[in-house]
């Protein structure tokens, strides 16, 4: 039998460019140095690399945590044919986080330091050790779903199996300490934050928004997979995380707008400024397009209804974490901020590597299969 040959499609020559371009850049900054292969200075040290590749990407891989909850934790069996595809993307997603790390860092050999070296009343130690910790739940996680096929691993993975619902419950405490301290981290910087982003209530808000990305990150990754991958998930149930990512979204706004009201910044709202547009195009993306949509039941009725509110959803939360990291800064630092092509680059690239990365898990662990699905529950029901 003659094995396949690859083809040429539009989108493999595009990722192909994006890649090559990531690797110059990365050439350039590993070999030059940040100040050669970025914009950042002392005045505006955290740019697209944190902004985008770890606070978005952080709250991006949510979904992990919330669908094993979801289905092990309040047994909405519904639910179990997303669970192995969900737990990947969010074991992918923050080992690429730990990765893009090495790009920011200007020592970046010693990013071990922050977990052996540590000020343990720093919200980046607990951020440091709550991730690295993630990563090896995530690890025992996805080994325990999708490694079951190969022989000489089956006794192990049965364990895990039968640990399975312990894993789920640390993965939900780790989850919730380190969403949570993404927001700590600018709640300390109050006079370097625009008005319209900075809130006390920082960390729950970071926290119940990752929940939300996580439910709509999961219908953008379900309806990619059914369009190239031809994998479908049952469409009641994006459905109902899109109505989910909707009520929290919703829940969000009106405590924010609260906020605003109660500490009288509702006039930066309409003060013709950068900011202020900013500030609107991302509760556009983020609540009210979603909204809409979701209370309209013909669109709720079709594939692309539903995945049009999920990536509005993405969209916004990607803009909120943007403005906040970045936007919310340069209001303070009054300096312009531009992302070099180095550093759009490199996040590019790790976006094409994480399609990449689950299209060939897709295909070798079947992530889309339930054959494992019950034996799972019933290990998890046992250990409880």
């Amino acid at each position: 039998m003659t094995k396949p040959k690859f083809k040429f499609t539009f989108w493999r020559v595009v990722a192909a460019l994006i890649l090559i371009a990531g690797a110059v850049a990365t050439f350039q900054r590993f070999v030059y140095g940040l100040g050669y292969a970025t914009h950042l200075s002392d005045d505006f040290p955290w740019g697209l690399w944190i902004g985008f590749d770890v606070i978005s990407g952080v709250g991006l891989a949510a979904g992990g945590f919330t669908i094993t909850a979801i289905v092990y934790i309040f047994n909405l069996k519904k639910y179990h044919c997303i669970v192995k595809a969900t737990v990947l993307t969010a074991f992918m997603g923050y080992v690429l986080v730990g990765t893009a790390l090495l790009w920011d860092l200007g020592k970046y050999y010693d990013i071990w330091h922050a977990l052996v070296f540590g000020n343990h009343h720093s919200a980046m130690f607990e951020l440091a050790v709550c991730v690295a910790s993630y990563i090896g739940v995530l690890a025992l996680e996805f080994s325990s779903i999708a490694l079951g096929k190969f022989k000489w691993l089956r006794k192990p993975v049965k364990f895990l199996k039968k640990s399975y619902i312990l894993l789920v419950i640390l993965g939900v405490l780790i989850s919730t300490l380190h969403q949570s301290s993404l927001g700590t981290l600018y709640v300390i910087v109050p006079e370097k934050l625009h008005p319209l982003w900075y809130s006390r209530l920082l960390p729950i808000y970071f926290f119940f928004t990752s929940i939300g990305v996580g439910l709509g990150m999961t219908v953008v990754e379900s309806y990619l997979s059914w369009r190239g991958m031809g994998h479908e998930a049952p469409l009641p149930v994006l459905a109902n995380l899109v109505r989910g990512m909707v009520v929290i979204q919703l829940t969000f706004f009106v405590a924010m707008f609260e906020g605003l009201i109660v500490s009288h910044k509702l006039g930066y709202l309409v003060d013709g400024s950068f900011e202020s547009g900013m500030w609107w195009l991302e509760m556009a993306l983020w609540v009210f397009i979603p909204t809409i949509i979701a209370f309209r039941k013909k669109w709720m009725m079709t594939r692309f209804g539903v995945f049009a509110a999920g990536f509005s959803g993405v969209l916004g939360f990607l803009m909120n974490r943007l403005n906040v990291s970045m936007t919310a800064f340069q209001w303070s630092a009054k300096v312009k901020y531009v992302p070099s092509w180095q550093e759009m680059a490199v996040s590019a690239s790790f976006v094409v590597v994480s399609f990449i990365i689950f299209a060939y898990a897709v295909k070798y662990f079947n992530l889309f299969h339930e054959e494992d699905e019950e034996s799972i529950e019933e290990s998890a029901v046992k250990a409880v």
